[in-house]
């Protein structure tokens, strides 16, 4: 399978055009880069290619496909499980080549899909579905890289599986839209410590597909056990108010059999609670209230001790809920934010910012967890 590339309307780095005013906090100014690259993207989506070919072929039509949350309408055994483009931090020297969030390093007009420093994790990412995440490293704080901590499975979808890390869909289960799911196609691109993924117009089904684009931002030194994820999907008036409560903008899904716990703050940010991801089986939603703050949760392996903190940039106002919940295809533990919609729905583009920071006990003591106290170095730059 041919790799699909990424072609922005200016072919690079820091391309120029519609510039959007999405929420950003004023202390980080890549996250302003990062919404303007979103915005430029959004409005060049319809100029957008593909080299591989294959991925505009019609699928065969599965009539027995399972029932699970993001399963669309049409599907095909045709996702490759083999294939992938490798975001890693490689060996120390070229970890130690990136600073965190200083200026991005001199590239060609047209940046390279390919490798990316990215602190102490390492991502593998589908290359004809760029948004499955299929494979999640990290490297803690005494130097082991663990084995692969995603969950995925189900379907399959004709570009990936119906259940994985990455995807976006509507709460409670059951219920649409699904922008990000097993049927997207996508294309990629790496420039400097951003790795971004946008949509192509049609699926693997010959649907349309809500724009949606997704830019991971990686980082060394202080932060280099997290990622910055910023995902803008692509509503607009004609979008119809779904039948669901909210969004899943981005599902970050572990394994559930390692990870089945998860920490909630509460109102205060002053103690947490500790719900069962298997305990589960359906939404299990916490509002924002005395008993969960709405700013992040952890889902932590109680054996080890490692934990993956998901904290909301402070930046984002809309309104959230939290949902613990486990799905049995895959295995996988897939707590998330809920972006609650509107009253008439959605009917602009949404922008969410969302961290993923990893830690262990070393990194993140007991201690520290039971006063609701984050380690150093997860959210936005001092």
């Amino acid at each position: 399978m041919s790799l699909a590339w990424l072609a922005l309307g200016g072919g690079g780095c820091g391309t120029t055009g519609k510039k959007g005013e999405p929420r950003a906090d004023a202390g980080d100014a890549s996250v302003n880069e990062d919404a303007s690259r979103l915005a430029d993207a959004l409005s060049d989506v319809g100029d957008l290619a593909v080299a591989d070919s294959a991925a505009e072929s019609a699928p065969d039509a599965t009539t027995d496909a399972p029932s699970v949350p993001d399963a669309p309408a049409e599907a095909d055994a045709g996702f490759d499980a083999a294939s992938d483009v490798s975001a890693d931090a490689g060996s120390d020297a070229v970890t130690d080549t990136v600073a965190a969030d200083a200026a991005e390093p001199e590239v060609a007009a047209a940046c390279d899909a390919g490798v990316v420093a990215s602190g102490h994790l390492v991502f593998q990412f589908d290359s004809k579905n760029a948004e499955w995440v299929k494979s999640l490293q990290w490297r803690d704080s005494a130097g082991t890289l663990t084995s692969n901590l995603v969950g995925y499975g189900g379907g399959p979808g004709c570009t990936a599986p119906y259940e994985f890390f990455g995807q976006a869909f509507a709460a409670p289960e059951g219920n649409g839209p699904y922008p990000v799911g097993g049927n997207n196609v996508t294309m990629l691109q790496t420039c400097g410590t951003d790795l971004t993924i946008v949509s192509q117009p049609l699926d693997c089904a010959k649907a349309a597909q809500t724009p949606v684009t997704t830019v991971y931002h990686f980082y060394d030194g202080a932060q280099a056990d997290q990622v910055r994820i910023t995902r803008t999907i692509g509503f607009d008036a004609s979008t119809p108010k779904s039948s669901g409560t909210g969004m899943r903008v981005y599902v970050p899904r572990l394994s559930v059999g390692t990870f089945p716990n998860v920490l909630i703050p509460n109102g205060a940010g002053t103690a947490v609670t500790t719900a069962s991801a298997p305990a589960c089986g359906g939404d299990c939603f916490t509002p924002v209230g005395t008993s969960w703050n709405g700013k992040w949760f952890a889902d932590v392996d109680p054996v080890s001790g490692r934990a993956m903190i998901v904290l909301r940039d402070p930046s984002m106002t809309s309104a959230v809920t939290l949902t613990v919940n486990n799905d049995g295809n895959s295995g996988s533990n897939l707590a998330s934010f809920v972006v609650l919609q509107p009253a008439d729905g959605w009917k602009a583009p949404h922008t969410e910012i969302e961290y993923l920071c990893f830690a262990d006990l070393t990194t993140w003591p007991q201690a520290a967890r039971a006063a609701a106290t984050l380690p150093a170095g997860c959210g936005p730059p001092p």
